[in-house]
């Protein structure tokens, strides 16, 4: 090949560069393009990832806030204030709230709250569930543990707990020894912050170990726990006195004091006999007694209260001793009325005096009670069971039984360094039930029934003395009104507060319009973004 052909094809191949270097040009300008789509999407994308961590932070913002003022006032979501406004926050943001306040189907604090941030249209909603650490939230809370080894002091045969129920120490149940064949019960969520004891009959293991053919009737355990395995949580702390009450009640009394609650009023007979009729105002009504405290049942120094009758309205009685509830009208000195009344004890006007047996039965009879009682001794809340007040600091009559054959107490009792209890429970006759709507409250277990002794630790089907020898039965529903509400002036626990039980977050519509501008250049699908 000559030096012109040489020429000439290299002339004709400068074509062909010139085409592969505009060629790679155009394909650098699309990549560069491409990259530049891609880090502009990504930068919106941690963008919008910041907002929705701000809007989150603003929605939980709304929720403290919120949880704040209930703290300082526990009534505060019956107001509307904070409610479905947008509320600024740090400068950076908002949150927007609507609460849902408690009631007897949901007794709960519900707080919807969504929260963004300045110049963004991305949101954020949370709902948390709130609940207030009380006593009466359980049918029954004990500071100190049942016993392992006296038998009324813990959960026994018979015993139907209807409603939540915590042990701030060991929690013994037994269902081996007491009245009837079944139990003890209980119907609702249980707690303890001790021990878990279950009392297993040494009788039962033996009649097993002997029945190898399975002969004999079964020895099993009767214990029903109907909403779950008992749960082991952090102490609940219990006031030591309540003699913070004495600066806030509406009217103080010295000495033994007698009350007789008549509907919305209130007839007190003082130590000396002098009465006094007090109303029972909207808001409800706090009276103290004070004086020296001791085991005189009946001297006029000491701070006792003994009470009955039915009460409208809202109401808080304690005492620096002990409170006993009377079957009649303990004002009338001298005569104790008719020994064997068939019923006596505090009732709730809106309620009467009719035994409740079922949760359906409880819920229509609450449904239009705005009655509500509170019962605070320092020491013991009793049933009366012997003798009656007389003028002069003395008593009328000598183991005189004044205990009704049923006792019905609507009221949510607190025996600050005591019981709940039935005096000299192991004497005089067998009673009916003491038919309890409320809560119960105890520095530790008290007894309301003696039993026939069960010697040989006989498991249900061979006890054949299973059956209370004096006393009375229990009864007991809680008053699921007390999930949310308290008498007036009530005890709360030392470590009382609100606290969340329930947190999720709710969906918010999708914002998807920043991102299609971006899709078409940088060929790239994501789902899901908010």
């Amino acid at each position: 090949m000559g030096e012109r052909d040489l020429m000439k094809r290299f002339n004709n191949q400068q074509g062909l560069a010139l085409t592969l270097v505009l060629a790679l040009m155009v394909i650098a300008t699309i990549l560069g393009f491409a990259v530049m789509n891609v880090v502009d999407a990504q930068t919106l994308m941690v963008s919008r990832h910041q907002q929705r961590e701000q809007a989150l932070h603003f929605a939980e913002a709304g929720i403290h806030s919120y949880m704040a003022q209930l703290s300082k006032d526990s009534k505060y979501y019956k107001t509307t204030a904070m409610q479905n406004t947008n509320t600024p926050f740090e400068s950076a943001g908002y949150f927007r709230l609507t609460v849902d306040a408690p009631n007897s189907s949901s007794p709960y604090v519900i707080i919807s709250s969504t929260g963004w941030a300045n110049n963004s249209d991305i949101k954020r909603t949370v709902e948390v569930k709130l609940q207030k650490k009380e006593f009466v939230r359980n049918l029954i809370t004990t500071n100190v543990g049942g016993d392992r080894f006296w038998y009324t002091n813990r959960f026994i045969r018979g015993d139907v707990i209807n409603g939540p129920l915590h042990m701030n120490g060991d929690l013994v149940v037994d269902g081996y020894h007491g009245d009837g064949q079944t139990g003890p019960v209980f119907t609702g969520p249980v707690t303890y912050s001790g021990n878990f004891i279950e009392i297993i009959g040494g009788a039962s293991e033996l009649i097993d170990a002997i029945d190898i053919f399975d002969w004999l009737p079964n020895t099993d355990s009767t214990v029903d726990f109907q909403a779950g395995n008992p749960v082991n949580v952090d102490r609940m702390g219990l006031p030591s006195s309540n003699e913070n009450l004495k600066t806030i009640a509406n009217y103080v009394f010295n000495g033994r004091t007698c009350i007789h609650i008549e509907n919305s009023s209130v007839k007190v007979k003082d130590k000396e006999g002098a009465e006094t009729t007090l109303t029972i105002p909207e808001d409800g009504l706090v009276i103290y007694v004070e004086g020296t405290t001791g085991n005189n049942k009946w001297s006029k120094e000491i701070a006792n209260v003994y009470m009955s009758g039915v009460l409208n309205g809202r109401l808080t009685i304690a005492a620096e001793n002990d409170i006993y509830i009377t079957a009649n009208d303990p004002t009338i000195w001298n005569n104790p009325g008719t020994t064997t009344a068939a019923a006596g004890g505090i009732t709730y006007a809106d309620l009467g005096s009719t035994a409740i047996t079922s949760q359906s039965d409880l819920e229509t009879a609450l449904l239009n009670c705005n009655d509500m009682l509170g019962l605070i001794a320092n020491r013991n809340v009793r049933i009366l069971h012997y003798n009656w007040p007389k003028a002069g600091g003395s008593w009328y009559g000598t183991r005189l039984d004044v205990a009704p054959t049923t006792i019905n107490i609507h009221a949510s009792i607190f025996a600050v360094t005591g019981s709940f209890e039935y005096e000299e429970h192991t004497s005089g006759s067998t009673k009916g039930n003491v038919n309890l709507i409320g809560s119960i409250t105890q520095y530790k277990t008290g007894p309301l029934a003696g039993f026939a002794v069960n010697l040989m630790d006989l498991p249900a089907p061979y006890d054949i003395l299973n059956e209370r020898s004096s006393g009375y039965g229990k009864n007991y529903w809680h008053d699921p009104r007390l999930m949310y509400e308290l008498p007036p002036n009530f005890l709360e626990p030392t470590n009382s507060g609100w606290e969340i039980i329930e947190w999720r977050e709710k969906s918010n519509p999708s914002t998807l319009s920043w991102f299609r501008e971006s899709v078409p250049a940088a060929g790239i699908i994501i789902l899901n973004i908010k």
